[in-house]
């Protein structure tokens, strides 16, 4: 009767733990913006501001690119010139959110996207305090690029090629497609991540339909950038009449420190050797 009770109370030690572990885990999580059933044209996502950064197809009448939100998530559509490159940053400040996103944490988006042929990028972003270089919509006029003119980043999702492509402009160098991993199905990616490592380094990557993050990138900035101030979406769309993507929750996550993890598995290994010693 004793070794009975003695084992349930192990179980109920070792439920407990496993619980605490998760909760300490789980509440460092926190959505930040759900991006779902909510109309982006009538400007009901609050903060964001859609930036024209380069613009092949001119004559159009602006910004070919947009980011509509449905009950399925947020989507990037693209009503430009065939074949002709057009990018686009959809940002919001940080500060109009209710986490704030710092060295330690990690941004992430949940991606459902569709295996595609057409020369299209979706995917997550962050960028230097007010891009005001960036033209906002409307506003293009001629063939130009002001990639180059304020720091950004951004780790998207290619399906055309299978790879996830990381992109960034950091002091006026800007690389593109810089950390291509292949042979990505666009259905095998459930979400991309942006973690602020360090002051000025940032890893950039994509999470499988397993729960694995893969990192695609690591981008150091200039010590001066303000990089990580505002944060939103990046797209690359070249076919008329196009959208690609859901992206839905929006998250801001602390990430634990090693110790953390490390010590609630070791807790939990304990009892359970225990547990096996006492049988």
């Amino acid at each position: 009767m004793k070794r009975t009770t003695k084992k349930k109370n192990t179980m109920k030690k070792i439920s407990a733990l496993i619980i605490a572990c998760s909760i300490g885990l789980a509440i460092q999580a926190q959505i930040i913006d759900p991006l779902v059933g909510r109309n982006t044209a009538a400007g009901s996502l609050i903060g964001y501001t859609d930036y024209l950064v380069n613009d092949v197809s001119h004559g159009v009448g602006g910004v070919g690119i947009s980011f509509p939100s449905s009950g399925s998530g947020l989507s990037a559509s693209y009503v430009g010139t065939t074949n002709t490159p057009e990018q686009a940053l959809f940002l919001a400040p940080v500060n109009t959110f209710s986490s704030t996103f710092a060295v330690g944490k990690m941004l992430t988006v949940n991606v459902a996207m569709p295996v595609s042929s057409t020369a299209m990028d979706f995917g997550l972003a962050i960028s230097a305090n007010n891009p005001s270089a960036a033209t906002a919509v409307g506003d293009a006029t001629g063939l130009w690029s002001s990639r180059g003119l304020f720091d950004w980043a951004s780790i998207s999702v290619r399906p055309s090629q299978t790879a996830i492509r990381a992109n960034s402009s950091i002091s006026g160098a800007v690389v593109t497609g810089n950390g291509i991993l292949s042979a990505v199905a666009a259905n095998t990616v459930s979400g991309l991540y942006i973690q602020w490592v360090s002051a000025d380094v940032f890893n950039l990557g994509y999470i499988d339909t397993g729960s694995v993050q893969h990192l695609s990138e690591t981008v150091t900035f200039a010590g001066a950038s303000t990089i990580g101030s505002e944060i939103g979406f990046y797209g690359d769309l070249r076919a008329t009449g196009t959208s690609l993507g859901n992206f839905s929750n929006l998250t801001i996550t602390a990430i634990p420190e090693p110790s953390t993890l490390a010590m609630c598995g070791m807790s939990s290994a304990g009892l359970f050797v225990g547990l096996r010693r006492k049988k």
